[in-house]
């Protein structure tokens, strides 16, 4: 399995925990830091080859829930 496809496996999981928690729990507040920690985390194991990819990914997986990104 390549280092891609171990991404990949992990933004599908995120997707699926954004999809459970938002189930769970709508309240922003408390989606916001899990959902920061569990991103980051495939960010980091992105690395500079993949980070702009897996950046993508990840605010693809927040608009398909129609999720805003606060302003930072």
């Amino acid at each position: 399995m390549s280092h891609r496809d171990d991404l990949q496996s992990m933004l599908t999981r995120l997707d699926t925990e954004v999809a459970a928690g938002l189930r769970d729990n709508p309240d922003p507040d408390a989606f916001w830091p899990t959902f920061a920690t569990q991103s980051n985390a495939v960010l980091e194991a992105a690395g500079p080859e993949y980070f702009d990819w897996v950046s993508s990914e990840v605010s693809a997986i927040l608009a398909r829930y129609g999720i805003p990104v606060p302003e930072a």
